[in-house]
């Protein structure tokens, strides 16, 4: 993990000028206790494509990540790494997003998981495209930042994910970005439900091979 969180803060270092970059911010690796879901009978990611500028309130930017609130850009040596870490792990425990993370949560508990305590497995939040929350969001960047920020952000997700080694992955995103999984697809997608609407929202599945570090 040590080297994942390194290359997060690489990551971030190369575009922390850029106006689209939310400031003050840190890269989010991830979201969630990473120490009770490597400890879950289930291991459960979920994923989306960048953090939200929601993640860093103009009154408060730190008040969800509290415990690194003060690690600067600058600073990528190990000896701050576990700030870094444990104010990721406590994202959930720290004033979360729930607007948008509380939506994923009755499919989660249906399984047993949460990215909350309280359940038999927890669950983690993670991200495609890139660890770095934008201002305007992903669809509303011109397409030369969000190139930029995926030419590194989607191979760190692969890295990331590989370290994870999840039984199940729930992604939320538009079918384009399907696309830029590397992971090989072992079979066709399946409709395994659908939710009845004038625009039906169909819910799919699909096998894919995760090879752990």
């Amino acid at each position: 993990m040590e080297s994942l969180i390194k290359e997060a803060w690489t990551v971030f270092g190369k575009v922390q000028d850029a106006a689209y970059i939310v400031k003050p911010s840190i890269p989010i690796l991830f979201f969630g206790d990473s120490q009770r879901y490597f400890r879950s009978p289930l291991k459960v990611i979920t994923v989306g494509l960048n953090p939200s500028v929601a993640e860093f309130p103009t009154e408060d930017p730190f008040k969800r990540f509290r415990h690194a609130q003060h690690i600067s850009p600058g600073i990528r040596e190990s000896q701050y790494f576990a700030g870094y870490r444990h104010a990721l792990n406590d994202y959930f425990r720290c004033a979360p997003y729930k607007r948008w993370f509380n939506a994923f949560e009755p499919l989660l508990n249906g399984m047993g998981t949460s990215f909350y305590d309280g359940l038999t497995s927890t669950a983690l939040h993670t991200d495609l495209c890139s660890p770095l929350a934008t201002d305007p969001t992903w669809s509303g960047l011109a397409a030369d930042a969000r190139m930029q920020l995926a030419a590194d952000g989607t191979p760190l997700w692969h890295r990331l994910v590989r370290h994870l080694a999840p039984d199940l992955i729930l992604i939320s995103v538009a079918r384009r970005h399907l696309g830029t999984i590397d992971f090989p697809f072992l079979q066709e997608w399946e409709t395994i439900y659908t939710i009845e609407r004038t625009n039906p929202y169909y819910i799919e599945a699909q096998e894919i091979e995760v090879t752990a570090e």
